[in-house]
């Protein structure tokens, strides 16, 4: 008999339309992927549902995403989302910056598909 599950929700924070469509599309299988254009807009989602993982862009307009995970790391209802960040940065002063706000992982825009598929997988501890 079929086991059946809810699918994972990841959230994709990011200003970029293309972003977020070729996200969604590699995820869309596999997860319930819902997009954010803005952190603000993804602060008022997450008051709505908890996400299992978000996968957050840097440079964005208002809140960017280095503060956006310093005020998930303030929420206690937040703080334990995993968050990799997808970025076109691959400066490795943004990359540091990154990863002492405890990200799961960092991304560089180009990416493989099957690339952003393991890192999300090993995230939420799927996959072989």
């Amino acid at each position: 008999m079929a086991e059946t599950s809810v699918k994972k929700i990841i959230l994709v924070v990011d200003d970029m339309a293309v972003s977020l469509t070729t996200i969604r599309t590699i995820l869309q299988h596999e997860y319930d992927v819902r997009l954010a254009k803005s952190a603000a807009l993804a602060l008022e989602m997450l008051k709505q549902f908890t996400a299992d993982l978000i996968l957050l862009d840097i440079e964005m307009p208002e809140i960017s995403g280095l503060e956006f995970v310093g005020l998930l790391k303030k929420s206690p209802e937040l703080k334990n989302i995993p968050v990799i960040f997808v970025t076109s940065h691959a400066n490795p002063q943004f990359i540091d910056q990154a990863m002492a706000f405890e990200a799961e992982g960092y991304i560089v825009k180009p990416f493989i598909p099957d690339a952003l598929i393991k890192r999300v997988q090993s995230v939420l501890g799927e996959g072989e």
